[in-house]
């Protein structure tokens, strides 16, 4: 179990709170809020008030939305050449300058 801080401030229906990820924002009355996270992702979440029990659901979960792709380059691996047993040390372990 690790230790988590959060601090939350409220102005009627509106209330901010602080992580130690940052700032998040959410509006609502007891019982049903919409939100930000300090990440970014909205949600909104229903709960029973005064117990502690809700559920919350993300809006924009990261397996529904489309990523970019990432132009890569793959470079072919340089061969080695096959070591024998008779190369002196400094070239079996690839050493020697090139």
């Amino acid at each position: 179990m690790s230790w988590r801080f959060r601090k939350i401030f409220s102005w009627g229906p509106f209330r901010t709170t602080w992580t130690k990820r940052g700032w998040g924002f959410s509006w609502g009355i007891p019982g049903f809020r919409y939100g930000v996270t300090p990440d970014g992702r909205r949600y909104i979440s229903i709960g029973i008030p005064r117990t502690g029990l809700y559920w919350i659901k993300y809006l924009d979960h990261p397996s529904n939305q489309q990523l970019p792709k990432k132009d890569v380059e793959t470079k072919p691996l340089p061969l080695k050449k096959p070591r024998k047993p008779d190369d002196p040390w400094w070239e079996q372990k690839e050493l020697k300058d090139k």
